[in-house]
């Protein structure tokens, strides 16, 4: 009787252990999931800002064609960034024409 009582005790055991383990597992899941989904909103948010603020940069000096050194170094950081979190497009062509501008 002794051995039955701690056989299925023990079956019960590694069955609650299993549950317990897959519970955490799907709240883990489902963490990562919203930690990504969240890491993707605020890259594109980022991406968005960077984007806004090389256009107003280059808006500002387009009419002069000609760019202080601060405001090149500026825009080569905002760039950097910008292509590191994967944004293309227009911003590059942008930056072609900004940077064959004189400094002053």
């Amino acid at each position: 009787m002794k051995e039955f009582i701690i056989r299925y005790w023990l079956e019960f055991m590694f069955a609650a252990a299993i549950s317990i383990m897959g519970g955490a597992i799907k709240r883990m899941k489902k963490q990562y999931e919203k930690a990504k989904t969240d890491n993707e909103a605020i890259k594109s948010g980022m991406k968005a800002l960077l984007r806004a603020e090389i256009i107003a940069t280059y808006n500002h000096y387009a009419e002069q064609k000609t760019l202080p050194i601060y405001a090149r170094e500026n825009l080569y950081g905002l760039y950097r960034e910008y292509e590191a979190l994967g944004g293309n497009g227009a911003i590059k062509d942008l930056m072609e024409i900004a940077c064959e501008w004189p400094t002053h």
